[in-house]
């Protein structure tokens, strides 16, 4: 099933300030663009596996079609998933498109006739996320130890509604980074931390622990997908 998103989301941000705490602002949700390329990034990364027709024919015809029934209800619709973990993990532009990245990376890396699972683009989608959080994170936490550097954010200006400039937004709402415990409990059950855990491991191997991302790969990957982005 097709999802629409509406690309006019009104500006929802809102600031909380006190005397002696700074001001943090909350995140509204990705660009409903920047939604949709990452679905279909990850619905073109891998192709899922095959069941075999010879074996569902040995079924009956009411367990046959009930098994297949049961695996494309394991999980959520893919857009739909990567909505909600966007937006309730506080994920803003940069971190989507170091996302992207990554996935960009592991598509390189896969071998040659590799196949998926029924949730192998969740997998890849929730480790990509969660990298770029950590990664990100722990980029900005250098720099601002650092009085010789001067970050340049290369993210569109059709964007900056929906990205915030403020530090703190640029890690997870609580401070810091996207955390694996925090990752499973948005995902409602669909993973447990060992599993989170896992895929996380996985997916470094997969990438071969590339982890690195300067401004000018986003500036260059954001310039080459400017129609993608309608920019």
């Amino acid at each position: 099933m097709l999802m629409i998103h509406n690309n006019n989301i009104s500006d929802s941000t809102t600031t909380t300030t006190t005397a002696s705490q700074p001001v943090i602002e909350r995140m509204i949700p990705l660009p409903s663009v920047l939604i949709d390329f990452m679905a279909m990034t990850l619905c073109d990364l891998i192709p899922p596996r095959r069941h075999s027709d010879r074996r569902r024919g040995s079924l009956p015809a009411a367990a046959a079609a009930a098994a297949v029934v049961v695996v494309k209800t394991l999980m959520p619709e893919l857009i739909y998933f990567i909505q909600k973990i966007t937006f309730q993990a506080g994920i803003n532009c940069r971190t989507a498109l170091v996302s992207l990245i990554y996935l960009k990376r592991a598509k390189r890396f896969l071998p040659r006739g590799a196949v998926g699972g029924h949730d192998t683009s969740h997998r890849l989608f929730l480790g990509s996320i969660l990298i770029a959080s950590k990664f990100l994170c722990t980029d900005n936490n250098n720099n601002n130890n650092r009085t010789d550097v001067v970050m340049i954010t290369h993210i569109p200006s059709t964007w900056s509604h929906y990205y915030s400039f403020h530090p703190v937004a640029r890690c997870y709402s609580g401070g810091g980074p996207l955390s694996n415990r925090k990752l499973t409990d948005i995902c409602s059950g669909l993973f447990d931390l060992n599993e989170m855990n896992q895929l996380e491991r996985a997916f470094l191997k997969l990438i071969q622990y590339q982890c690195w991302v300067d401004e000018k790969e986003i500036h260059d990957f954001v310039l080459k997908h400017r129609v993608d982005f309608s920019l």
